[in-house]
């Protein structure tokens, strides 16, 4: 079998070969484009010029739980063994440490950490993680 009893011509070699540029093409501007955005979660520039020296994150898996050190709630102690329909038979637990208000900024600290204490206002304390699920390991990723 020679070349002319395919009937294939240079016309059609190239028109074969158009779809596989294409695809070419495309593959790079989609890999171009998925390293753009590749994760959501990947820092950003600040919107303000960054002023702090040094940050502390205390990420506390495992570590002592928020009611008990920097995050008070008055309704919790309000409630203290109230039964929670929604959660079956567990009850709301108050912290069994007392917290009171320290430094100008009036910062709420147990009494765990007398010592940190004394310097309330040159803390910064963060309590913005918000989710609907009570489990611990979910939330981390919510």
């Amino acid at each position: 079998m020679n070349i002319e009893e395919l009937n294939f011509s240079r016309r059609h070699a190239l028109q074969a070969m158009s779809t596989g540029f294409g695809y070419l093409a495309f593959s790079g501007l989609s890999t171009m484009a998925s390293q753009a955005y590749r994760n959501p979660l990947d820092p950003k520039s600040p919107h303000f010029a960054p002023r702090a020296k040094r940050v502390i994150f205390a990420c506390m898996r495992g570590g002592p739980s928020h009611v008990d050190t920097f995050d008070y709630k008055p309704a919790l102690a309000k409630d203290n063994g109230k039964k929670l329909k929604e959660f079956g038979s567990r009850k709301l637990l108050q912290s069994p440490w007392k917290f009171n208000k320290h430094g100008q900024s009036g910062l709420e600290i147990s009494e765990l950490y007398p010592h940190l204490a004394k310097h309330a206002d040159k803390l910064c304390v963060l309590n913005g993680m918000y989710a609907d699920i009570p489990n611990h390991p979910q939330c981390f990723v919510q």
